[in-house]
């Protein structure tokens, strides 16, 4: 009777211990989760960044391409160098 008690209360405790093992299995699963999500949107975000970046110095090139004036010839109809 007593191994009969024995073996029982051990296999209570190991049903325990795989509970917990699978609680905190669920735990880090969801912890990847949310990094893996962070992860894409730090991608998304760079990707954008990027574009962003390109847009504005291909603005400011186009900017600066306007505001030069045409130069006007000298005395003599040569262009300054």
């Amino acid at each position: 009777m007593r191994e009969f008690i024995l073996n029982e209360y051990n296999l209570t405790l190991e049903a325990l211990e795989l509970a917990q093992m699978r609680a905190e299995l669920v735990c880090i699963g969801e912890k990847e989760r949310i990094l893996r999500e962070r992860s894409a949107d730090l991608e998304a975000f760079r990707y954008l960044l990027d574009a962003h970046r390109v847009i504005a110095s291909a603005r400011l090139v186009g900017e600066q391409m306007l505001s030069i004036s045409p130069q006007k010839p000298d005395k003599d109809g040569q262009l300054a160098a």
